[in-house]
Protein backbone atom coordinates (compact mmCIF):
# COMPACT_ATOMS: atom_id res chain seq x y z
CA UNK A 1 0.00 0.00 0.00
CA UNK A 2 1.16 3.63 -1.13
CA UNK A 3 2.04 6.37 1.41
CA UNK A 4 -1.23 8.12 -0.03
CA UNK A 5 -3.58 5.30 0.77
CA UNK A 6 -2.51 5.31 4.25
CA UNK A 7 -3.44 9.08 4.84
CA UNK A 8 -6.62 7.90 3.54
CA UNK A 9 -7.05 5.80 5.98
CA UNK A 10 -9.63 6.73 9.07
CA UNK A 11 -8.78 6.57 12.42
CA UNK A 12 -11.40 3.41 13.02
CA UNK A 13 -9.47 1.15 9.65
CA UNK A 14 -6.13 2.31 11.85
CA UNK A 15 -7.33 1.24 15.22
CA UNK A 16 -8.50 -2.25 13.15
CA UNK A 17 -5.36 -2.40 11.89
CA UNK A 18 -3.57 -2.37 14.83
CA UNK A 19 -5.58 -4.69 16.12
CA UNK A 20 -4.71 -7.25 13.60
CA UNK A 21 -0.86 -6.47 14.56
CA UNK A 22 -1.56 -7.20 18.31
CA UNK A 23 -3.73 -10.37 17.03
CA UNK A 24 -0.18 -11.81 14.98
CA UNK A 25 1.89 -12.67 17.75
CA UNK A 26 2.67 -9.70 20.54
CA UNK A 27 -1.55 -10.58 21.88
CA UNK A 28 -0.73 -14.27 22.57
CA UNK A 29 3.02 -13.52 23.49
CA UNK A 30 1.88 -11.26 26.18
CA UNK A 31 -0.74 -13.83 27.56
CA UNK A 32 1.49 -16.57 27.74
CA UNK A 33 3.94 -14.45 29.43
CA UNK A 34 0.99 -12.87 32.10
CA UNK A 35 -0.14 -16.82 32.61
CA UNK A 36 3.40 -17.23 33.63
CA UNK A 37 3.52 -14.36 35.91
CA UNK A 38 -0.16 -15.04 37.57
CA UNK A 39 1.37 -18.28 38.21
CA UNK A 40 4.11 -16.89 40.20
CA UNK A 41 2.25 -15.21 41.68
CA UNK A 42 0.39 -17.15 43.42
CA UNK A 43 3.38 -19.40 44.50
CA UNK A 44 4.59 -16.56 46.59
CA UNK A 45 0.74 -16.13 48.40
CA UNK A 46 -1.25 -13.93 45.84
CA UNK A 47 -4.37 -14.56 46.01
CA UNK A 48 -6.84 -14.05 42.40
CA UNK A 49 -7.62 -10.58 43.37
CA UNK A 50 -4.27 -9.43 44.20
CA UNK A 51 -2.77 -11.17 41.12
CA UNK A 52 -5.43 -9.25 38.50
CA UNK A 53 -5.13 -6.05 40.50
CA UNK A 54 -0.94 -6.47 39.81
CA UNK A 55 -2.03 -6.54 36.33
CA UNK A 56 -4.29 -4.08 35.79
CA UNK A 57 -2.87 -1.00 37.92
CA UNK A 58 1.22 -2.17 37.19
CA UNK A 59 1.49 -3.53 34.11
CA UNK A 60 4.64 -3.89 33.70
CA UNK A 61 6.60 -7.18 34.45
CA UNK A 62 9.39 -6.25 35.84
CA UNK A 63 7.17 -4.25 38.49
CA UNK A 64 5.14 -7.00 38.64
CA UNK A 65 7.75 -9.56 39.53
CA UNK A 66 9.30 -7.26 42.03
CA UNK A 67 6.25 -6.89 43.74
CA UNK A 68 5.99 -10.70 43.91
CA UNK A 69 9.41 -11.05 44.88
CA UNK A 70 9.69 -9.02 47.75
CA UNK A 71 5.99 -9.50 48.85
CA UNK A 72 7.28 -13.18 49.70
CA UNK A 73 10.28 -12.73 51.53
CA UNK A 74 7.62 -9.91 53.60
CA UNK A 75 9.09 -6.85 52.74
CA UNK A 76 7.58 -3.47 54.11
CA UNK A 77 4.92 -2.07 52.15
CA UNK A 78 7.38 1.14 51.70
CA UNK A 79 10.92 -1.30 50.49
CA UNK A 80 8.34 -2.47 48.21
CA UNK A 81 6.90 0.79 46.52
CA UNK A 82 10.36 2.29 46.02
CA UNK A 83 11.59 -0.49 44.24
CA UNK A 84 8.62 -0.93 42.33
CA UNK A 85 8.56 3.01 41.46
CA UNK A 86 12.12 2.07 40.43
CA UNK A 87 11.46 -1.01 38.27
CA UNK A 88 9.34 0.89 36.18
CA UNK A 89 11.15 4.28 36.12
CA UNK A 90 12.69 2.81 32.83
CA UNK A 91 8.84 3.91 31.42
CA UNK A 92 9.58 7.67 31.54
CA UNK A 93 11.45 7.51 28.73
CA UNK A 94 9.52 5.22 27.06
CA UNK A 95 6.75 7.56 27.51
CA UNK A 96 8.54 10.55 26.43
CA UNK A 97 9.22 8.87 23.47
CA UNK A 98 5.70 7.58 22.51
CA UNK A 99 4.18 10.79 22.71
CA UNK A 100 6.62 12.23 20.49
CA UNK A 101 5.98 9.58 18.19
CA UNK A 102 2.03 10.41 18.51
CA UNK A 103 2.90 14.20 18.29
CA UNK A 104 0.68 13.70 21.32
CA UNK A 105 0.64 17.61 21.71
CA UNK A 106 -0.79 17.97 18.49
CA UNK A 107 -4.44 15.71 19.45
CA UNK A 108 -5.21 18.45 22.17
CA UNK A 109 -5.82 15.67 24.83
CA UNK A 110 -7.02 16.60 28.77
CA UNK A 111 -4.73 15.49 30.89
CA UNK A 112 -6.45 12.79 32.42
CA UNK A 113 -7.02 11.37 28.67
CA UNK A 114 -3.21 11.61 28.01
CA UNK A 115 -2.02 9.48 31.63
CA UNK A 116 -5.23 6.98 30.94
CA UNK A 117 -3.63 6.17 27.88
CA UNK A 118 -0.09 6.51 28.95
CA UNK A 119 -1.00 3.95 31.53
CA UNK A 120 -1.06 1.35 29.03
CA UNK A 121 2.38 1.78 27.41
CA UNK A 122 4.06 -0.97 27.43
CA UNK A 123 7.62 -2.14 25.82
CA UNK A 124 5.81 -4.02 23.48
CA UNK A 125 3.33 -1.29 22.63
CA UNK A 126 6.38 0.91 22.06
CA UNK A 127 8.33 -1.59 20.04
CA UNK A 128 5.73 -1.56 17.62
CA UNK A 129 4.90 1.72 17.68
CA UNK A 130 8.29 2.87 16.69
CA UNK A 131 7.80 0.09 13.57
CA UNK A 132 4.31 1.37 12.85
CA UNK A 133 6.05 4.92 12.68
CA UNK A 134 8.06 3.63 9.83
CA UNK A 135 4.41 3.33 7.47
CA UNK A 136 1.82 5.56 8.84
CA UNK A 137 1.44 9.22 9.26
CA UNK A 138 2.13 10.71 12.45
CA UNK A 139 -1.26 12.12 13.16
CA UNK A 140 -2.98 8.18 12.76
CA UNK A 141 -0.40 6.81 15.27
CA UNK A 142 -2.70 7.45 18.03
CA UNK A 143 -5.13 5.86 16.55
CA UNK A 144 -2.81 3.15 15.87
CA UNK A 145 -1.84 2.99 19.38
CA UNK A 146 -4.86 2.54 21.02
CA UNK A 147 -5.90 0.01 18.59
CA UNK A 148 -2.86 -2.18 19.36
CA UNK A 149 -2.31 -1.28 23.13
CA UNK A 150 -6.18 -2.30 24.22
CA UNK A 151 -5.51 -5.49 22.56
CA UNK A 152 -2.49 -7.13 24.16
CA UNK A 153 -3.78 -5.70 27.31
CA UNK A 154 -6.93 -7.53 26.48
CA UNK A 155 -4.65 -10.41 26.33
CA UNK A 156 -2.17 -10.05 29.34
CA UNK A 157 -5.39 -9.34 31.80
CA UNK A 158 -7.02 -13.00 30.33
CA UNK A 159 -3.66 -14.60 30.82
CA UNK A 160 -3.35 -13.37 33.98
CA UNK A 161 -6.44 -14.73 34.71
CA UNK A 162 -5.58 -17.94 32.80
CA UNK A 163 -2.42 -18.51 34.09
CA UNK A 164 -3.85 -18.26 38.24
CA UNK A 165 -6.84 -21.02 37.65
CA UNK A 166 -5.35 -23.43 35.04
CA UNK A 167 -1.50 -22.92 35.91
CA UNK A 168 -2.16 -26.39 37.88
CA UNK A 169 -2.28 -28.17 35.07
CA UNK A 170 0.85 -27.11 33.20
CA UNK A 171 4.18 -28.17 34.78
CA UNK A 172 5.65 -25.12 36.69
CA UNK A 173 9.18 -24.94 34.60
CA UNK A 174 6.87 -24.51 31.57
CA UNK A 175 5.35 -21.41 33.15
CA UNK A 176 8.45 -20.19 34.41
CA UNK A 177 9.86 -20.31 30.96
CA UNK A 178 7.25 -18.79 28.94
CA UNK A 179 7.35 -15.52 30.98
CA UNK A 180 10.81 -14.51 28.95
CA UNK A 181 8.31 -14.65 25.54
CA UNK A 182 7.12 -11.37 25.22
CA UNK A 183 11.30 -10.25 25.80
CA UNK A 184 12.25 -12.20 23.34
CA UNK A 185 9.82 -11.20 21.03
CA UNK A 186 10.52 -7.53 21.53
CA UNK A 187 14.31 -7.97 21.31
CA UNK A 188 13.75 -9.82 17.84
CA UNK A 189 11.55 -6.82 16.36
CA UNK A 190 14.17 -4.19 17.69
CA UNK A 191 16.63 -5.77 15.97
CA UNK A 192 15.15 -6.35 12.81
CA UNK A 193 13.90 -2.98 12.89
CA UNK A 194 14.82 -0.59 10.00
CA UNK A 195 15.45 2.14 13.00
CA UNK A 196 19.16 2.59 13.45
CA UNK A 197 18.31 4.38 17.01
CA UNK A 198 16.65 1.05 18.18
CA UNK A 199 19.38 -1.39 17.53
CA UNK A 200 22.00 1.18 18.67
CA UNK A 201 20.22 1.28 22.16
CA UNK A 202 19.92 -2.60 21.69
CA UNK A 203 23.69 -2.98 21.17
CA UNK A 204 25.42 -0.62 23.33
CA UNK A 205 23.06 -2.13 26.38
CA UNK A 206 24.46 -5.33 25.43
CA UNK A 207 28.19 -4.08 25.73
CA UNK A 208 27.46 -1.72 29.00
CA UNK A 209 25.22 -4.08 30.84
CA UNK A 210 28.74 -6.68 31.60
CA UNK A 211 30.87 -3.45 32.10
CA UNK A 212 28.62 -1.73 34.51
CA UNK A 213 27.97 -5.19 36.36
CA UNK A 214 31.32 -5.37 38.45
CA UNK A 215 30.53 -2.02 39.57
CA UNK A 216 26.73 -1.73 39.60
CA UNK A 217 25.64 -5.35 40.52
CA UNK A 218 21.94 -5.64 39.71
CA UNK A 219 21.50 -2.32 38.83
CA UNK A 220 23.62 -2.99 36.01
CA UNK A 221 20.95 -3.65 33.44
CA UNK A 222 18.98 -0.88 34.31
CA UNK A 223 21.94 1.49 34.12
CA UNK A 224 22.89 0.29 30.67
CA UNK A 225 19.32 0.57 29.82
CA UNK A 226 19.39 4.11 30.33
CA UNK A 227 22.51 5.11 29.02
CA UNK A 228 22.41 2.90 25.77
CA UNK A 229 18.64 4.62 25.41
CA UNK A 230 19.44 8.00 26.26
CA UNK A 231 22.81 7.81 24.09
CA UNK A 232 20.60 6.50 20.77
CA UNK A 233 17.93 8.49 21.31
CA UNK A 234 20.78 11.82 21.25
CA UNK A 235 21.67 10.21 18.13
CA UNK A 236 18.12 9.74 16.47
CA UNK A 237 18.05 14.00 17.05
CA UNK A 238 21.35 14.67 15.56
CA UNK A 239 20.42 11.98 12.98
CA UNK A 240 16.72 13.55 12.13
CA UNK A 241 18.27 17.23 12.41
CA UNK A 242 21.38 16.25 9.63
CA UNK A 243 19.22 15.06 7.14
CA UNK A 244 16.49 17.63 7.85
CA UNK A 245 19.00 20.48 7.06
Amino acid sequence: MSDQCYQSLSIGQMRWNAMIDALSAPGPAIGLTMAGYSTIAREAGFNFWMSLATSLGIWGLPGQVVLVSLYATGASLFIIFVAVSLANLRMLLMVISAADMMDLASHKLPLWKRVFWMHFLSITSWTNLGIAQQKYPSHLLLAYYQGFTLTIFFFGILGTILGYFLGDLLEPEFLRIVIFITPIYILLNIINARNKANRLAVVLGSILCPILFPLAGEWAILLAGLVGGAIASLYSRYDARLHSG
